[in-house]
């Protein structure tokens, strides 16, 4: 998001006073015909964005009470326009969003919970996997419905380890093994401390990698409401990692996620943490993909997960056909059939345990990373409130640290206060 979260809090505190009275007026959507309409924004416009369209199609030819129209609209647009049509009752009624982000909606009161949505057994949401409705579920309420997940792995160049002939069974199990192995293909011809070819890609500028970090020792960025950066479980975590990739130039440094891309895609990465969506984009760079699950760290076994999830607005709060719309919508895309449909047709892992491998034999890439959803935690998950000033401070904290030589622990308090600040707004 662009705007810093103050601003958007600023501007959320006048939305937010014309939304809720938009959630009294209650009534009925149905319309004289008795279809109730059901607005649905998605920011999936790619070939994932096809499968929701054609799941969309179907839901509407399976029943004759309610009619899905799906928007799509790039991230940034739904981010700019969302709030405003939602206050002038013209938004969506459901809306694919990342949870930490719609953190802020809902205390804006722009998402409603969707407790009855779960508590309702027709809607089988004991299928769904437990991390992944509970990084949806904010101060003990459920909100999110899961949509998409795509959990990070390390994905690796076929080519380079083929001819380093690392096979399988050599895979790294711990970030230690991964470490030594980054080691070993990173390549130096001419000794200029300028490697011709990286290990791996780690984005450093990419705010979601520094609180893995911590979850992989154990620890978070925030504990108890309280910013943990500066504590000694951190600084000797975020060490290590300086002192094991950055240091021993194994991955470059001041490095986004989309010149991590451009590296591993150009062949001068051996490895790259991202998700799954790097498959194709590699394969159209004539790059051959493979993947094992991000290893063990020092005390725990932790991904990120790029997540979104179904998400009711305030403009279908207090209308029951409305709501009864959005659940039906909710249920048929997580129904088995269709999650099988998603996650062959559109490469993510499906939202049910009750998915076979069996099932997704028609892609086998899907079910190899299926299981690592249960390792994964949704960026940013530990912060409350201030997402975007506190994204924004690690984005510039991660190149700091990895350039950095000896203690800094200093610069760590630095931060750590800065985002104790954005906590306590």
């Amino acid at each position: 998001m662009k705007k810093s979260s103050t601003t958007r809090y600023a501007i959320a505190a006048v939305a937010a006073a014309m939304i809720l009275p938009l959630a009294a007026c209650g009534g009925s959507g149905a319309s004289a015909d008795g279809v109730t309409e059901l607005s649905v924004w998605s920011g999936f416009t790619e070939n994932d964005g096809k499968v929701v369209q054609k799941i969309a199609d179907e839901f509407n030819k399976s029943q004759k009470k309610v009619k899905v129209t799906i928007e799509q609209n790039p991230w940034n647009v739904i981010n700019d326009k969302m709030l405003s049509a939602i206050s002038a009752g013209n938004g969506p009624d459901v809306v694919t969003y990342q949870p930490d982000g719609a953190k802020g909606y809902i205390q804006q009161g722009a998402f409603v919970s969707t407790d009855d949505f779960y508590s309702d057994s027709k809607n089988e949401t004991d299928t769904y996997r437990d991390n992944v409705v509970k990084d949806a579920e904010v101060d003990g309420k459920h909100y999110g419905v899961p949509m998409g997940h795509a959990p990070y792995s390390i994905y690796f160049n076929k080519a380079i380890f083929d001819k380093a002939g690392i096979t399988e069974d050599s895979y790294p199990k711990t970030w230690d093994e991964l470490a030594e192995l980054a080691q070993k293909l990173t390549v130096d011809e001419n000794g200029d401390g300028n490697p011709e070819q990286y290990g791996i890609a780690l984005a450093d500028k990419d705010a979601g990698y520094l609180p893995t970090f911590l979850q992989l020792a154990g620890t978070d960025l925030v504990v108890d409401g309280k910013a943990n950066l500066a504590s000694k479980d951190s600084t000797e975590a975020l060490t290590w990692i300086r002192d094991n990739f950055y240091t021993k130039k194994s991955s470059p440094t001041n490095l986004s996620l989309v010149d991590g891309q451009s590296l591993f895609v150009s062949g001068k990465a051996a490895m790259f943490w991202i998700g799954p969506w790097i498959v194709n984009t590699a394969k159209s760079k004539g790059i051959e993909t493979g993947t094992f699950e991000a290893p063990k760290g020092s005390k725990e076994q932790v991904t990120q997960a790029a997540s979104n999830y179904w998400y009711a607005t305030s403009q279908i709060d207090g209308d029951k056909a409305k709501t009864d719309a959005a659940y039906a919508w909710m249920r048929y895309f997580n129904s088995k059939k269709n999650q099988i449909m998603w996650a062959v047709d559109a490469n993510y892992p499906p939202n049910r345990t009750d998915i076979t491998e069996n099932d997704l034999s028609d892609n086998t890439f899907v079910a190899q990373i299926s299981p690592y959803m249960d390792n994964t935690q949704v960026m940013l998950g530990s912060v409350p409130t201030g997402f975007s000033d506190i994204q924004s401070e690690l984005n510039t904290l991660g190149p700091k640290i990895s350039a950095s030589s000896g203690d800094i622990s200093e610069m760590l308090k630095a931060s750590n206060d800065k985002i104790q600040g954005y906590l306590e707004q």
